[in-house]
């Protein structure tokens, strides 16, 4: 009787319990669902008013694909009461100022660039080339703003009138590569650096084995940089009508010229043509407002922003024939997708869904990636030799950056387009390993035991054997070999043309067209037409390639998305002044987090994500 009564109350508990955590776990869910709902919910906007300005607001750098915030970073905006909008993308300003051109709403195109970020020069003369389509509208562009950096003026550039702030200025300084070099350092601190590579020019490596530029990454960096520096040149005089010694002059000249206006920033900005009035910020919101109509309510003139403009545009219904786009940016990794990166997996997944995808005639592939994992990027290149296989024709857009891994997935298309700024090749290898058994010992720590080869307990503590060393260096210099006959072998050039190309140079896009290793100069719609004439289609629309995903793996890929980008978590914490030194560093420890090759070799050019 007792026994029975006990297991009536515990089974009672148990079920109790059960419920308990039922509900919990339903009102966790709710809670989850709900947050989902309020941050990626799609909600009603409102509606447009007959006249206004479209307000061209670039936060960050311009992106070639949609950023994807995790959790984290959503709970961290909202904590600290960032109400910034998210990053642009390139398609979104593109299809904004297509649609503005012939919207009688949109009156004039007003950019305000203060918070954006160095961009790429490829990406921002696509965003400029929209710019000029827009103005064959007559409809005017006005820049507005406090100051302007290099790359914010660039953009600024292709205004009909430039406004700057009296107080403000306008700040070009050049362009240049500078990275920490760590040999002394390492030396100190009984660190050994071992390195593996093929490629004179391959010259990531360098800072781990030097305290500075060897003569022949001197000599590649500064050729590929003069000839950005001069199309940035050659670009603000054309679109400024200035003479280029008003853009940048020598140290002398500049020197004297600001002697002239009393130091003062602005009126030397004027007075050599960079912008066009100097004005305060309520001046500059009430000229516009002469077109663009008075927001009452906002206190400004009458402003859309490009995702509140795009809201009303619709779906398409065009049924021309579809040509896929898959975008590829960041790194190249091994395994599951993380911000910022190419996972090899999933971007393989998307190629064989445009494979057996019917409605699909041809596929254009946009890469913008500085390389990564060698074994990556195999993976990646025979998922398109499959789809090469369907028949349909397989075209790569460059972006900014198309170079060693990246250019590694790019060699086997039908055609190639490249912009005049493009940084590709980078054809050479490396493996990079560090090892600390001297930092151990001196502290009188030693690692010791038995293995049953030669090849047992070499590692970080024990340091590497010449033979292992040796071993490493062939499979490197097998990876370089697979390197150079890959790209014999997709771009019909033979072996020694290949060479001459290869040894870690990195090359404009210009200049990698007349070696071969690009067909056309042009940008991604340049690509999606020549893709098009491919596949035999007069007319054709764009379809993103995208893969299926239920609603709940939306909910986790957006709960779960915690990884954290070593370059942000810097920049946050670091106070103002010594954020560019954060930034440096940043980059480095964003380049080391992607050293995830299975093999240990890597197909990377740290230096051209900058450009």
């Amino acid at each position: 009787m007792w026994s029975a009564i006990k297991w009536l109350f515990r089974t009672l508990g148990r079920v109790l319990s059960a419920l308990r955590a039922l509900f919990i776990n339903l009102f966790f869910l709710l809670a989850l669902v709900s947050l989902f709902i309020l941050f990626f919910g799609e909600k009603e906007a409102p509606t447009l008013p007959a006249s206004a300005a479209l307000t061209l607001e670039i936060n960050g750098p311009v992106l070639e694909q949609e950023d994807q915030p995790g959790p984290r970073r959503l709970f961290s905006k909202w904590l600290s009461g960032d109400d910034a909008p998210p990053p642009l993308t390139l398609e979104q300003i593109k299809d904004a100022l297509a649609a503005a051109r012939h919207d009688e709403r949109i009156k004039v195109v007003v950019l305000r660039l203060q918070n954006m970020t160095e961009s790429s020069l490829t990406r921002l003369d696509e965003v400029g080339a929209a710019l000029e389509g827009f103005k064959t509208s007559g409809k005017p562009v006005y820049a507005l703003g406090d100051y302007y950096t290099q790359g914010q003026y660039y953009l600024a550039a292709h205004a009909d009138e430039i406004w700057l702030n009296p107080a403000g200025a306008v700040t070009i300084q050049g362009m240049g590569v500078y990275r920490l070099h760590y040999k002394s350092a390492f030396e100190r601190f009984d660190i050994t650096p071992h390195v593996f590579r093929v490629g004179t020019y391959k010259s990531f490596v360098e800072p781990y084995l030097r305290d500075d530029m060897s003569a022949e990454s001197r000599e590649d960096t500064l050729r590929w940089l003069n000839q950005l520096w001069q199309h940035y040149q050659d670009n603000v005089s054309t679109l400024r009508d200035i003479p280029a010694d008003h853009i940048s002059p020598g140290k002398e000249l500049l020197l004297s010229r600001f002697r002239a206006v009393g130091g003062d920033p602005a009126r030397y900005a004027l007075e050599q043509g960079l912008v066009d009035r100097l004005a305060s910020r309520h001046d500059m919101l009430r000229h516009v407002a002469k077109l663009a109509g008075w927001d009452h309510q906002a206190n400004a003139y009458q402003s859309l922003s490009v995702p509140r403009y795009l809201a009303h545009r619709g779906p398409t219904d065009s049924t021309a024939p579809a040509v896929g786009l898959i975008t590829a940016s960041g790194a190249i990794m091994s395994g599951e997708p993380a911000p910022n990166t190419i996972s090899d997996e999933r971007l393989a997944r998307l190629i064989d869904q445009a494979r057996r995808d019917n409605d699909l005639n041809a596929l254009v592939l946009r890469i913008d990636s500085p390389g990564g994992s060698a074994f990556a990027a195999e993976q990646i290149r025979a998922a398109l030799l499959r789809f090469k296989q369907s028949g349909k024709p397989l075209v790569v857009s460059m972006g900014s950056t198309a170079a060693s891994g990246g250019y590694w997935i790019a060699a086997d298309a039908d055609k190639i387009y490249a912009a005049p700024t493009t940084l590709t090749g980078s054809i050479g290898v490396f493996g990079l390993f560090l090892t600390f058994e001297d930092a151990l010992a001196k502290l009188g720590l030693n690692t010791d035991g038995v293995g049953t080869t030669d090849f047992v307990g070499a590692g970080l503590t024990t340091g590497l054997p010449d033979h292992a060393q040796e071993l490493i260096q062939l499979g490197v210099e097998h990876t370089y070999q697979q390197f150079v006959t890959l790209v014999a072998e997709g771009r019909k050039l033979n072996p020694a043309e290949v060479e001459a190309a290869a040894q870690g140079h990195v090359w404009t896009g210009t200049d990698a067209q007349g070696l071969g290793l690009v067909d056309e100069l042009g940008y991604l719609d340049d690509a999606l037409a020549g893709a098009a004439e491919l596949a035999g289609l007069p007319e054709y629309r764009v379809k993103r390639v995208r893969l299926p995903r239920s609603p709940k793996e939306l909910l986790m890929e957006q709960l779960m998305s915690s990884n954290l980008d070593a370059q942000a978590l810097l920049q946050s914490a670091l106070p103002e002044v010594l954020r560019p030194a954060g930034d440096q560093l940043g980059r480095e420890l964003n380049a080391l987090s992607r050293f995830n090759d299975i093999r240990g070799r890597y197909v990377l050019c740290v230096e051209c994500q900058e450009f």
